[in-house]
């Protein structure tokens, strides 16, 4: 069932539909929005009065840095496993190699 679900983000309110739980859509939401804060205290570091697109902007590279920061690590997650489960099969063929089953 679609639920909508409305944030603010720099004063602006955005309302939008969502098929999944709702709290997963708010922790999605409220994601956003802690990460739009980060983006404007960069911003503001840096510039007096910064304006919402550069905030919007860098809040997408961010979320986009962490994004492929995960997939790396994700990817590398995944060589990991697939060399320790090729070395535990080289293992187990040779340990189990003299043995001889009965048919």
């Amino acid at each position: 069932m679609d639920q909508v679900l409305t944030l603010e983000i720099l004063g602006q309110p955005f309302s939008f539909k969502t098929d999944v739980d709702v709290s997963d859509a708010k922790a999605v939401a409220d994601y956003v929005i802690a990460s739009v804060d980060r983006a404007r205290t960069q911003c503001a570091n840096r510039a007096a009065s910064p304006d919402k697109r550069a905030i919007l902007i860098l809040t997408a590279l961010n979320i986009t840095n962490e994004y492929f920061e995960l997939k790396k690590r994700h990817q590398q997650l995944l060589h990991d496993l697939d060399q320790r489960s090729e070395d535990l099969l080289k293992t187990l063929e040779s340990h189990f190699a003299g043995i001889k089953t009965p048919l």
